[in-house]
């Protein structure tokens, strides 16, 4: 029912009903060019080749609080062009210089920290990893 929603673009059209709902400017919807973009956008390779056997959440978001996507204080602004995009997840095999995720940065000393901290938080395995279940109970 989703790929049919997608495919026949009902489903955009229910995410414009609820953005115009919420009072949020729909012409961002159909042109997503209007969105604030990275200074500097960095694709992360693989270290080496494996199955990732684990992506640590908090040191992802960690990071992400660390690029100005979100907050360790109150008040704090939120940098809305920034974050990563995690290409590999637990489970899935990867060839070293294959990319495993991409940092969206606006300065490039955050940028490095972030790359640093994300990469940290992967981890190989050569053995099978059963993949994370979608939904848990």
């Amino acid at each position: 029912m989703a790929q049919k929603s997608i495919a026949d673009g009902s489903a955009l059209e229910k995410f414009r009903v609820l953005v115009q709902a919420q009072g949020g400017d729909v012409s961002y919807v159909d042109d997503v060019s209007k969105f604030e973009r990275a200074k500097f956008v960095e694709e992360v390779k693989a270290p080496r080749s494996g199955i990732i056997s684990q992506v640590h959440a908090r040191i992802v978001g960690e990071a992400a609080v660390t690029l100005g996507a979100g907050r360790s204080r109150k008040g704090e602004s939120i940098d809305h062009a920034v974050g990563f995009l995690v290409h590999k997840k637990v489970g899935d095999r990867v060839k070293a210089g294959e990319s495993l995720f991409t940092i969206h940065a606006n300065d490039e000393g955050k940028l490095s920290e972030a790359r640093h901290s994300v990469l940290a938080a992967f981890g190989f395995s050569d053995e099978f990893v059963s993949p994370l279940p979608l939904f848990y109970e």
